[in-house]
């Protein structure tokens, strides 16, 4: 189904794309693949194009590109079908449940009337797809959480999160790529480095993956920890 979008103002030099309230993976796909096909038409006056949930803000340079014949360029993008190019991931990622690791799994726990096994279950038996990256360098929003396991955010926000931090929040679950204060119920941590320089700033997870948590013990993630030290990193599978 083609997209039918609205345009607001962002400022002299950038450009609001949104596509309604709502949104799912298909919709995010379609806004990605708007994004690519955005990116790949090398239209001059085009700087960087940032995809979010229901949203596309483009920047670009008014004195090179009348906004009009941005809008026309969006317009044909989103009446056209695009398969990405650039293909989607999944990824495998192992978590500590519970204990230090997670010290809100008991009251979510007590929360939503399940087990804190049955919490952890729910949450690791779920694949979730990456619809953003905000917040922090890294930082990606998964969803969507299953049903029974959604919460408000915290009364009280932590003032420090430690990095690797599992945490769910409304239908979301994230990873914390940094210590950072945080208002979301960590369930527990992973050893895997979701944010590093050596990368050349590339964070792990992209817009349009799909990650699933596995439960590991502690001996298992302090090896994983120890490997991440040298420079070790997970490798995504193409997604299907």
């Amino acid at each position: 189904m083609p997209l039918r979008p609205t345009f607001f103002d962002c400022g002299d030099a950038a450009l609001l794309v949104d596509f309604g309230s709502h949104y799912d993976p298909s919709l995010s796909q379609a806004i990605l693949a708007v994004s690519e096909a955005l990116t790949c038409s090398q239209l001059r006056g085009v700087n960087e194009s940032i995809p979010a949930l229901s949203t596309l803000t483009v920047f670009y340079d008014p004195l090179e590109l009348p906004k009009e014949n941005l809008i026309a360029e969006i317009e044909n993008h989103c009446r056209s079908e695009h398969a990405m190019a650039t293909k989607p991931r999944s990824w495998d990622i192992p978590v500590v449940y519970g204990g230090a690791s997670g010290p809100d799994l008991g009251e979510v726990s007590e929360r939503t009337g399940l087990t804190s096994d049955a919490v952890v279950s729910l949450h690791a038996g779920h694949t979730y797809y990456v619809y953003m990256l905000g917040f922090l360098p890294g930082f990606a929003y998964l969803g969507d959480l299953p049903q029974r396991l959604r919460l408000p955010r915290r009364k009280t926000p932590r003032a420090r999160v430690p990095t690797g931090s599992v945490a769910i929040a409304t239908d979301m679950t994230a990873v914390y790529p940094l210590e950072s204060p945080g208002g979301w119920h960590i369930l527990g941590n992973t050893p895997v480095v979701l944010w590093d320089m050596s990368r050349s700033g590339e964070p792990l997870f992209r817009p349009g993956d799909w990650v699933r948590f596995k439960p590991v013990s502690e001996e298992e993630a302090a090896e994983i920890r120890e490997k991440s030290r040298a420079g070790w990193a997970p490798e995504p599978q193409e997604a299907l």
